[in-house]
């Protein structure tokens, strides 16, 4: 009898210890210091800010070559778009793999075990890793978007930001904000999959593949599908009105979102996938 009951007693008190000692701020910390351990970490954030800033060098560049490509006034919001747009696509997709490695990268060398066994209740350190990698990328897109800014400016004096411009603050904060969330949607589908390579190439690939190509196709449909795809939703909250005007008059939809409700659409399918991320990680085993 005393075989039986000791081991779950040593167990329960076990338990009830480790768990005592943590709060969501120590569970936070953790997940913060374990993310800075990765080696991946520096070089993504390395290879973002460089991204953005080379080709908003490029943008300007060009700007110098051609001034006439470029419509609306001397530091117009329109102008500013087009600057960094282009790290827009190509920023976001590399801290998907960040944000992808987070949390997938634990399941595959098997460190996932133990930290559930230091948090046994699990939901606290999925809340702490999604805090976390929305911090790191929200702060490496918005240093990557300053450093563009400075850089275009001083290479083509006519790129520096007409703060006036009403549109101008949505469009500078809205790209890392923009960045930032596309990351997070990499984060909760690696929650979801529980894989590397799966996670990444399904964010990748509906992003630059599925989404293009259903933009492109005229079907009647596909007109209540585009409003609400997540990359295309997400991006208008860092896009003036001129060019939303001009997508819309490209690709016809049902629906006209405006700059922050389809901001609200992207924020939607992270909500809904990480919820299933956290459903899967209650109800199955790792």
């Amino acid at each position: 009898m005393s075989t039986d009951t000791t081991p779950r007693t040593a167990h329960a008190q076990h338990r009830t210890a480790s768990t005592a000692r943590l709060t969501p701020w120590h569970v936070l910390r953790s997940e913060w210091i374990k993310i800075w351990t990765l080696r991946s970490t520096l070089w993504t954030i390395g290879l973002t800010v460089a991204v953005l800033v080379l080709l908003a060098w490029a943008m300007a560049a060009s700007a110098g070559i051609a001034p006439g490509q470029f419509e609306g006034g001397a530091g117009s919001a329109s102008m500013i778009y087009l600057l960094l747009a282009p790290g827009q696509i190509f920023g976001s997709l590399v801290l998907v793999v960040l944000a992808a490695l987070s949390i997938t990268g634990e399941y595959g060398t098997g460190q996932v075990r133990s930290t559930f066994a230091a948090v046994p209740t699990r939901l606290p350190v999925l809340w702490a890793k999604g805090v976390v990698v929305a911090l790191l990328t929200f702060a490496t897109a918005a240093v990557g978007t300053a450093l563009s800014l400075l850089l275009a400016g001083a290479i083509e004096p006519t790129m520096q930001p007409d703060w006036s411009d009403p549109e101008m603050l949505r469009i500078v904060v809205g790209t890392p904000l923009y960045i930032a969330t596309v990351a997070l949607l990499g984060f909760a589908l690696g929650a979801l999959m529980r894989n590397t390579a799966a996670t990444i190439a399904t964010v990748i690939g509906f992003v630059l593949v599925v989404e293009s190509v259903l933009n492109l196709i005229s079907w009647k449909p596909l007109e209540y599908v585009r409003p609400f795809l997540p990359s295309s939703a997400g991006a208008r909250v860092a896009t003036p009105e001129e060019f939303l005007d001009m997508t819309n008059q490209m690709a016809t939809q049902a629906v006209d979102l405006s700059p922050w409700g389809g901001y609200a659409v992207l924020v939607g399918w992270v909500v809904v996938i990480l919820g299933a991320g956290a459903l899967r990680l209650r109800t199955r085993d790792v």
